[in-house]
């Protein structure tokens, strides 16, 4: 299907409106938006448009609010919690679509809330926003919609809640929740026996990153404070976020809790990114939950100066060294590298360097001057149309494909050849975009015809 499966479909506007949501709400305390904005702010980067914060004369609430339009918890157990409603408004002002999203950590009597996932039947978001839910429902029914139109969505300890809210949602207010969609993202508590499908009835997705300490940090009634890589069916399993620390021995332990180099991937903000580029990727449709996907976190300053791929972690591997696997760049200039599986690569936006190893692979240059290697195998290079001079160190004719569909091309007469002589590199044209194919000895390029393109 699609790496942001759920509900036996491609949700991948649910999950990125979701993670925008979450982020939002993990922000807010930073924040100047008041209720009834129509629109949220993510980052520079990331604007989320037509979503309002609801006020609380709104959903008839009468609880605490803050001046940021956070709900905080109505008992004294947790009156740390925090989570905020939106809403969706049609051109007529008619009400499409409700979110509730819950806050992660942000103050420290958020610490003891984690308590409450330790027991046997944790019950936080029932306890917490009782009457919040019911005002909730309330509005929703007036508005004609049903639990179907709901978001519940948040990161880490909102994560959790997430999960539990599912896992009880056919304990209160009438099981109205149970069919709303539950998507969650670095959950920190493991429902049941992690199976998607819970025994309330309600589905739920999280998009866990590998090597962060806090996903399944909670089973079983237990913390899980020496890691939990178990493969469970609810959330990705092998999506890895490539940061400064990840593959060098700060990480070689696994990424453990106690292990304070291992948190820099936690952040909702790296989520965010991580989601939007796996949801822009022109193999996003060839991703399966379970697919191995590595996306590069590191910085302008460092992209340049370290191999995006997949690492044998010493001391806690992971299993998964030379399957196949998806490695997706950023607007940085990445050096991407692939390994011995069948990998696709994709540079994005920046000035690339992509090998892709030993493998029948698949390298997408983005945006940029790039420079690509295929390696060992039948490779096939995909080009977009940028404008700019990108380059193939090792084509091969007869195995080897250029692949011009994204660009628009569709036929060989829309190209121009150039050799440039004796000893000289020899280039492919097509619009105002050139690629330069490395000279080497007896590389036939002089032979090169339409079976070694891809055309749109």
């Amino acid at each position: 299907m699609a790496f942001f499966e759920y509900k036996d479909e491609d949700a991948s506007e649910l999950v990125v409106n979701a993670m925008a949501l979450a982020t939002y709400a993990n922000q807010t305390y930073q924040s100047v938006y008041a209720a009834g904005d129509t629109s949220i702010v993510i980052s520079s980067e990331q604007v989320v448009g037509g979503w309002t914060i609801l006020a609380p004369e709104v959903l008839g609430y009468s609880g605490s609010v803050d001046e940021n339009g956070a709900y905080h918890g109505e008992t004294e157990e947790f009156k740390d919690a925090q989570a905020e409603v939106f809403a969706q408004y049609d051109e007529n002002g008619k009400v499409t679509s409700v979110a509730f999203a819950i806050r992660g950590t942000d103050e420290f009597g958020d610490i003891f809330d984690y308590l409450e996932f330790l027991k046997s039947e944790p019950e936080y978001v029932e306890k917490a926003f009782a009457d919040l839910l019911a005002s909730l429902k309330d509005f929703m029914i007036a508005n004609g919609l049903t639990a179907q139109d709901l978001i519940v969505t948040g990161h880490s300890l909102g994560g959790g809640a997430v999960t539990n809210m599912a896992e009880r949602s056919d304990q209160f207010l009438e099981g109205f929740f149970v069919d709303a969609n539950y998507v969650g993202f670095a959950s920190h508590y493991t429902p049941e026996d992690g199976d998607s499908l819970l025994d309330s009835g309600a589905e739920i997705f999280s998009v866990d990153f590998e090597n962060d300490p806090v996903p399944s940090g909670i089973s079983e009634g237990s913390a899980d404070v020496f890691g939990n890589d178990q493969d469970y069916e609810y959330a990705t399993s092998n999506l890895i976020f490539y940061n400064a620390y990840y593959g060098t021995p700060l990480y070689w332990d696994g990424g453990n809790i106690y292990n304070p180099f291992a948190w820099d991937s936690h952040s909702s903000v790296n989520y965010a990114k991580a989601v939007n580029v796996i949801a822009s990727s022109m193999f996003y449709e060839e991703m399966e939950r379970d697919s191995l996907v590595i996306v590069s976190g590191l910085d302008e300053d460092t992209a340049d100066d370290r191999w995006v791929e997949d690492e044998f972690i010493p001391l806690d591997d992971p299993g998964h060294l030379g399957d196949d696997a998806f490695i997706l760049g950023s607007n940085a200039d990445d050096w991407l590298r692939g390994n011995t599986g069948d990998d696709a690569i994709e540079g994005f936006d920046g000035d690339d360097h992509i090998t892709a190893g030993n493998g029948d692979d698949r390298i997408c240059d983005g945006e940029g001057m790039d420079e690509l290697t295929g390696g060992a195998g039948a490779d096939i290079f995909i080009f977009v149309a940028d404008g700019q001079t990108d380059t193939i160190t090792d084509f091969t004719v007869g195995e080897d494909k250029i692949d011009l569909s994204q660009a628009g091309v569709t036929s060989i007469d829309q190209l121009s050849f150039d050799d440039g002589g004796w000893f000289d590199d020899y280039e492919v044209a097509y619009f105002d975009d050139v690629i330069v194919l490395e000279e080497g000895w007896f590389d036939g390029y002089n032979t090169l015809s339409a079976d070694d393109f891809l055309f749109a």
